[in-house]
């Protein structure tokens, strides 16, 4: 009898000593270095993502189709609605940088329209508009475009051309001619830039200074800002001349 009483007490304190120990090994698990350290580093990469801020950066908008008349006007359409800025403002440079007067004429959601003069048909400019606003967003963006300059001529038309002494050419208008900021670009027959100037404009002729002018090779002349009396945007004319 006693015997088994004494059993039955043993196996009252195993059962207890089980039922203590149980927790005390779920918290050795929890408390091994490896995994707590593993716990804390996810807790913290979790907090520090909730803390850092959304990228807030303004998406461009889709420029479409870039479009030159002869009346001098760059249209500019959107392949979105956009909304414009109170800073508004559009630049156009030529292929070596040199920038280009123009302004802008017309606005709507979907087209802008730039007043230019200048520009030389077949010639790449890059166009630049700041002051709109960027996709799903209260930022300003900076749109830039590339495009070649397209039915930008003059009714002005040359009649003779002729070579003076080394290093002139003479360009005869076959009506009155004006000018404002009038330039010259001079190419050879390989397309190379030729270094030239306007040494004079008159309303009948306009005379180039072309340097280091050579004998038998042909050169294309290219005059930015002329037009008539009666057009009211200045445009290009171009013409071939070989020296003999």
């Amino acid at each position: 009898m006693k015997q088994r009483r004494v059993k039955s007490i043993l196996a009252g304190a195993l059962a207890m000593s089980m039922m203590v120990g149980a927790p005390t090994v779920t918290f050795a698990q929890q408390s091994d270095g490896t995994n707590t350290a593993a716990a804390v580093e996810t807790r913290a990469k979790k907090q520090e993502e909730t803390k850092k801020p959304a990228n807030t950066k303004a998406k461009a908008q889709e420029v479409g189709k870039v479009t030159c008349t002869s009346a001098g006007k760059v249209n500019i359409s959107f392949k979105q609605k956009v909304t414009y800025t109170d800073a508004l403002r559009a630049v156009i440079t030529d292929e070596s940088g040199r920038e280009i007067t123009c302004k802008i004429s017309k606005k709507n959601k979907s087209l802008l329209t730039v007043s230019v003069s200048g520009l030389v048909k077949g010639q790449k400019y890059t166009l630049k508009i700041d002051g709109i606003l960027g996709k799903e967003s209260a930022e300003a963006v900076v749109i830039e475009k590339v495009f070649t300059a397209k039915g930008m001529k003059t009714q002005s038309k040359v009649g003779k051309a002729s070579v003076e002494g080394k290093k002139f050419v003479v360009l005869k208008m076959k009506s009155a001619a004006y000018y404002k900021d009038a330039q010259v670009t001079v190419k050879d027959s390989k397309g190379n830039d030729c270094a030239a100037k306007i040494v004079k404009k008159a309303k009948g002729n306009v005379k180039v200074q072309i340097t280091s002018m050579k004998k038998g090779e042909t050169y294309t002349i290219t005059i930015n800002g002329i037009k008539t009396k009666k057009e009211k945007n200045y445009g290009s004319i171009t013409r071939t001349v070989t020296v003999k």
